[in-house]
């Protein structure tokens, strides 16, 4: 099994990560840059490097919380010469925390997803078969999650047109979710109460529909089980606005994400639950383009 407090994505750590060890934060950053290197590196021609800054809430509606701030991100993507796609995401986010749901937040958080793809058969010229291997982070989020890390091998259906694109995945693979220790610590829990680690079952669909040249609407959905224990869902829904038409880049994507966690798997007999709330809320806007 692996262990989350040194691994990450098959790189090892020479210091568990701490909420505020700041070489665990410079480590995390490091690490996303290595994996989004090798994206660049195996890649068959210059790779699609993309930037975003924009504005965000974080709301927690349980406790009638908003958290806003500003976020920063790094994308690429790009094809090996054997076909696979390889992409990668890090978004940076700085919190104007007031609410002080964590009593001893640091206000920066961070989430990345890395994957790669590739077909498997092609029936017709819109329809596909392809499998896909995705990683994903999410980390010390002010609604107290500590560590979310997941890892998907999984087999997608996809139908492709120019106006609509759709998919539909399923798979199995690694599940991790550690609550931050300093909320619950006040309602009598104590460090071995807060993490779940697992295999479990993974389904997702996504949908794009293009209104026009210059103007796409996204919605995503996902959700883990172990079993039939339901772990976690998550939706996500974008509006994406080209600045200069089809042929530009640059556009503004004003995205909404809801994720909603079963946080009743760590509560213990004759203790208050361990968390007040059980999802969070990311509304962002941002400005993206090319690096």
């Amino acid at each position: 099994m692996i262990d989350p407090d040194t691994h990450y994505f098959g790189l090892t750590a020479t210091t568990p990560t701490t909420k505020a060890d700041t070489p665990a934060v410079r480590y995390w950053i490091a690490r996303v840059a290595i994996a989004l290197l090798f994206i660049a590196g195996h890649a068959t021609a210059a790779p699609d490097w993309r930037y975003s800054i924009g504005v965000h809430d974080i709301i927690v509606d349980d406790v009638d919380s908003h958290t806003y701030g500003i976020a920063a991100g790094l994308l690429v993507e790009e094809r090996t010469e054997a076909g696979w796609h390889l992409f990668g995401d890090f978004d940076v986010f700085w919190d104007h925390d007031q609410d002080h749901l964590d009593p001893d937040h640091i206000p920066i958080w961070w989430q990345v997803h890395v994957g790669t793809d590739g077909e498997l058969w092609k029936p017709s010229p819109k329809f596909h078969l392809d499998w896909t291997i995705d990683a994903d982070t999410r980390a010390n989020t002010v609604s107290s999650v500590e560590r979310q890390i997941t890892a998907l091998p999984a087999l997608a259906a996809r139908f492709d047109s120019d106006t609509f694109r759709a998919s539909l995945q399923a798979g199995a693979g690694y599940w991790f979710l550690e609550i931050d220790d300093d909320a619950p610590k006040e309602r009598g829990y104590v460090r071995d109460d807060l993490r779940n680690t697992t295999f479990a079952e993974s389904a997702a669909a996504d949908a794009t529909i293009h209104v026009g040249k210059s103007f796409k609407v996204v919605g995503r959905a996902l959700g883990w089980w172990d079993g039939s224990e339901w772990l976690y869902s998550r939706y996500v829904g974008e509006a994406h606005l080209s600045l200069d038409g089809p042929g530009d880049r640059s556009e503004i994507v004003l995205a909404a994400e809801v994720n909603e966690y079963n946080f009743d798997l760590y509560n213990r007999p004759g203790l208050v639950p361990i968390l007040p709330w059980d999802d969070d809320v990311l509304i962002k806007i941002s400005f993206v383009s090319v690096w």
